[in-house]
């Protein structure tokens, strides 16, 4: 399993975005029997992100939600709750650079062992595969 962060899965679905080709690139290069996976909180992250999004460069917000839900249905929503301590932990030992949503992802890469995929360098500073 490939998880996916909300850097990733915005800069995917958006032909704007600076990292847009090369989000498309690591995804066709990630191989077809791979599974994607993402946690329920980066869902409400992405969504949060797109409807902000979509009022700054005048995108149509409803074909975005659109888009964006589609593209959480090919998704696995991870079913994994952290304890809130170790998620502490996580931020702490980051020097607070990463939110408690990207600390939920670095526990789920590690419990996992699932590679993150992420323009976020400092999230990818803590991640173990």
């Amino acid at each position: 399993m490939i998880l996916l962060d909300t850097s990733f899965i915005v800069s995917l679905l958006n032909s704007r975005d600076v990292h847009h080709k090369k989000a498309v690139e690591i995804l066709n290069n990630s191989g077809e029997n791979e599974d994607l996976g993402t946690h329920p909180l980066v869902v409400q992250e992405t969504i949060s992100v797109i409807a902000r999004k979509s009022r700054e460069q005048s995108f149509n917000c409803r074909e975005w939600l659109s888009k964006i839900e589609e593209f959480f249905e090919s998704l696995r929503i991870l079913d994994f709750t952290p304890a809130a301590q170790d998620a502490l932990k996580i931020i702490a030992d980051s020097d607070c650079e990463l939110s408690y949503v990207d600390s939920v992802l670095v526990l789920a890469n590690r419990y996992l062992r699932a590679p993150i995929l992420t323009f976020d360098n400092a999230l990818q500073r803590m991640c173990k595969t």
